[in-house]
C-alpha cells in the first residue's frame, strides 16, 4: 500500500489498519494514521512490531532449520538486563527505560547511573527542539559524578551503538549527537547554526569546569556565556542570538530556537572542587543535573551486547525521522499531561517556590530549588515523548521519575555544600565538616584508627580532638584548601566557630600535659551526634578540667 492510499484510507470512517500492507520505515505515518482515526497508538506499534518480527522470525526460522537467531538472543538479552536490588537509581519508566537497559546490557561495567545519563541525553538529543512544554524545548545538561574506573566509556560507546544502528534504517541519524570539542562559546554558537539539535557528549567535563571557574581564559568564559544562554533558547518562539563582530563578514546570526543539550562525565573531586560560589549564585550550575555513582567498580559483563535488537532500531529510528520532519517543516510538538499531573506539577512547583523562599540571602541554596521544577518537566516530557511521539503526554509514572531524579541531584549537592567539598564553601559549611570529622574520628572502632594516630589513642578515647588530626584531615579539602586566605586561617575560622558555637571546648595545656602527656591543642566535642548530653561526656569534661 502507497503512501497516498494509506492517507486516503485514514480519511475514510473505517477503524481498522491493515498494518501488513505498510511498507518497512513507516511507523511514523502509521501513527499519525492511527492517530487520526482514535486508535491506541501503543497498542498499533505492538501490533505492528509483533507481526513484523513474527514474519521475520519464520523467514529465519525457515533458513536456519528453526534455530536461534543473534537478533533473539539480543532481544532475550536486553530483556534479562536488570540492575540489582538496591542499586539505588531506577531505570526510567518505559521506552526510555528500554534505550537505558540496552546501555546497560551493552557496558563492559554496567552502571545504572551511566546508562540513565546516556539515555536521557540521547533523547534530549534527538527531542529537545521538536517537542516542547509552555515556553522550554527539551534540552538538558547532565553531569555524570562517580570515581574513576567504574566505566563510564559506556555512556560514550551506549550512544553510538545506538546511532549507528539507526543510520541503516535513518542515514541523517548522527546529526542529533555530536562528539566533538567546543574550545570556545563562538565554537559553540557556530555549531549550533549547522545544527540547531544535537547532544553534545564530552569526556571529563571536570576539567572544562575547571578552566571555567578560573575565569581567567576568555575562550572558557565565552563558553560559560553561551552555556548559559543557550539552556533557555530551546523552546518555539526562542531566537538563539548570535556572535557580533566589528567585521560583519565574521559575524554570525542566529535567529531561530537552538535545543544544545550537553551529558558528560567526571570524577567527584574534579568536580565539586571547581565550582565556586559565583557559578552557584549565577544560576550556571542549576541549568545542571547531576547524577553521582558513589559506588564501587562493578563486576565485569562476561557478555555485553553488540548491537541492539531490531524493534528498538526501528522505534527510535522512527523519532529520529518525525524528529527531522519537524525541523523540516518549523513545526513544533507541544507535549500534553494528564490531569492527574497537573497537580503533582503544580504541587512540586510550590515547593520550589517555599524553599527558594526559605533560603533568603543563600544564593547556592536559591538556586538549587529555582529551575528543579522546570528540570523535572523536561525530563517527564522526554519520557514522554518516547513513549508516544506523535501525541505525547505526561502520565503521573513520568513525572514521579522526573521529579526523584531532580530530588537526587538536590541531595547531591545539599549534602556535597554542607560537607564543605563544593569549591571555597562556605563559614558555616566549613564548621559542620569539621564537626562531622571529629564525630567520625571518635566514633571510629579502635581497630581502624591508622597506626598513625596511635599515639593519640588516649585523647580519642577521652572525646577528645587534637588539632594536629583536624589539620591533617583537612588540608585536601577544597572548601579549606581554596579559602583566600589559606588553609591555615580556614581552619582557624572553622574552629573558632564551632568554639563560639558550643560545639567544641579548648582543653588547657597544663591538662593536656598532665593526664596525656600531650603538648599540642585539642578540643572536647561538646555536642555532636551520641557525644551530646551523655553521662560518658559528662566524665570527660570532669577530666579535663577548666578550659583554657
Amino acid at each position: 500500500m502507497t503512501a497516498h492510499s494509506v492517507g486516503q484510507a485514514a480519511e475514510s470512517g473505517s477503524t481498522e489498519l491493515h498494518l501488513e500492507e505498510f511498507p518497512e520505515g513507516q511507523g511514523w505515518y502509521i501513527m499519525q494514521c492511527a492517530h487520526k482515526r482514535g486508535i491506541d497508538l501503543h497498542e498499533t506499534m505492538r501490533e505492528l512490531r509483533s507481526r513484523v518480527a513474527a514474519r521475520a522470525g519464520v523467514q529465519r526460522m525457515l533458513s536456519a532449520g528453526g534455530e536461534h537467531t543473534p537478533e533473539s538472543e539480543t532481544a532475550s538479552a536486553v530483556a534479562a538486563a536488570q540492575p540489582p536490588a538496591g542499586s539505588g537509581l531506577s531505570l526510567p519508566p518505559g521506552f526510555a527505560g528500554e534505550i537505558a537497559r540496552f546501555i546497560y546490557a551493552s557496558a563492559p561495567r554496567p552502571v545504572v547511573e551511566v546508562s540513565v545519563v546516556a539515555a536521557l541525553g540521547l533523547l534530549a538529543g534527538i527531542c529537545g527542539r521538536g517537542w516542547h512544554i509552555p515556553q522550554s524545548g527539551l534540552n538538558l545538561y547532565i553531569v555524570l559524578v562517580a570515581r574513576s574506573a567504574i566505566g563510564k566509556e559506556a555512556m560514550h560507546t551506549g550512544i553510538s551503538k545506538l546511532i549507528y544502528a539507526c543510520q541503516k534504517k535513518f542515514p541523517n541519524a548522527d546529526q542529533f549527537v555530536s562528539f566533538d570539542d567546543f574550545a570556545s562559546g563562538q565554537a559553540l554558537t557556530k555549531g549550533c547554526v549547522e545544527n540547531p539539535c544535537f547532544v553534545n557528549v564530552t569526556g571529563e567535563i571536570g576539567h572544562k569546569f575547571s578552566e571555567m571557574a578560573k575565569d581567567k581564559d576568555p575562550a572558557m568564559r565565552s563558553l560559560r556565556r553561551t552555556m548559559t544562554n543557550l539552556y533557555t533558547k530551546s523552546g518555539p518562539d526562542a531566537m538563539a542570538g548570535g556572535i557580533a563582530y566589528s567585521d560583519a563578514a565574521k559575524s554570525v546570526k542566529v535567529n531561530v530556537s537552538i535545543a544544545y543539550s550537553l551529558i558528560g562525565e567526571t570524577t567527584p573531586a574534579r568536580f565539586f572542587e571547581s565550582i565556586t560560589s559565583d557559578m552557584m549564585s549565577d544560576g550556571f550550575l542549576s541549568r545542571f543535573n547531576v547524577i553521582e555513582y558513589e559506588g564501587e567498580r562493578p563486576d565485569k559483563n562476561r557478555n555485553p551486547l553488540e548491537r541492539p535488537d531490531e524493534r528498538l532500531v526501528h522505534r527510535l529510528a522512527d523519532m529520529l525521522q518525525q524528529a527531522q520532519q519537524l525541523y523540516l517543516t518549523d513545526k513544533f510538538q507541544p507535549v500534553q499531561r494528564e490531569a492527574a499531573v497537573a497537580l503533582l506539577v503544580e504541587a512540586f512547583d510550590n515547593e520550589c517556590d517555599r524553599r527558594i523562599r526559605e533560603a533568603g540571602d543563600d544564593e547556592t541554596q536559591r538556586q538549587m530549588w529555582n529551575r528543579a521544577h522546570l528540570k523535572a518537566l523536561r525530563i517527564s516530557a522526554l519520557l514522554a515523548v518516547a513513549d508516544n511521539y506523535i501525541a505525547p503526554c505526561i502520565t503521573t509514572e513520568h513525572f514521579e521519575w522526573a521529579e526523584m531524579l531532580v530530588r537526587r541531584d538536590i541531595a547531591v549537592f545539599t549534602r556535597r555544600l554542607r560537607s564543605g567539598e563544593i569549591g571555597e564553601g562556605s563559614d558555616e559549611g566549613r564548621e559542620r565538616k569539621l564537626l562531622d570529622l571529629c564525630r567520625d574520628y571518635l566514633a571510629m572502632a579502635d581497630a581502624d584508627v591508622p597506626g598513625s594516630w596511635k599515639p593519640l589513642e588516649g585523647l580519642r578515647q577521652r572525646g577528645l580532638v587534637a588539632r594536629k588530626y583536624l589539620q591533617n584531615r583537612t588540608q585536601r579539602l577544597a572548601a579549606f584548601e581554596k579559602h583566600p586566605r589559606g588553609h591555615k586561617a580556614a581552619l582557624e575560622t572553622a574552629i573558632q566557630t564551632a568554639v563560639d558555637n558550643g560545639h567544641l571546648m579548648p582543653v588547657s595545656k597544663a591538662r593536656l600535659a598532665d593526664d596525656f602527656g600531650f603538648h599540642g591543642l585539642a578540643y572536647a566535642v561538646l555536642n555532636v551526634g551520641k557525644f551530646n548530653n551523655t553521662n560518658w561526656m559528662q566524665d570527660v569534661l570532669e577530666r579535663i578540667g577548666e578550659a583554657k
